[in-house]
């Protein structure tokens, strides 16, 4: 994969994670979902890129946003759990909605029950 094609994959999974987060908090059911299968299909593309999008994803664990470095991390998990579950670990530590679902997260990738 091209570096501008994994750059632009990245960005725009930047910007649905916070659209999804905003339609979670606002309990809009349709814009959420619909949100979410574009995450996956944009979170696919980016590990498709191999090495490169796994490394793409390690950068946005890292990202300031709680909601972005959550996204990231939770497509993460099951190739490299250990910057993972750093990521969830600190964005399980935020307040309200973002927090609660980090901290789902790590529950049931330590119960065994990811994917």
């Amino acid at each position: 994969m091209e570096s501008a094609q994994l750059e632009r994959l990245l960005n725009r999974l930047v910007w649905a994670s916070r659209r999804h987060h905003a339609a979670l908090e606002s309990l809009d059911e349709e814009t959420a979902n619909r949100q979410a299968d574009v995450i996956a299909r944009i979170a696919a593309g980016i590990l498709g890129g191999g090495e490169a999008g796994e490394e793409g994803l390690v950068t946005l664990t890292r990202n300031p946003d709680p909601v972005v470095a959550g996204m990231a991390a939770v497509y993460l998990l099951p190739r490299k759990p250990e910057e993972a579950l750093m990521a969830l670990r600190r964005v399980a530590r935020e307040a309200g909605l973002i927090g609660f679902r980090a901290r789902c997260a790590i529950d049931r990738w330590e119960k065994g029950e990811w994917g």
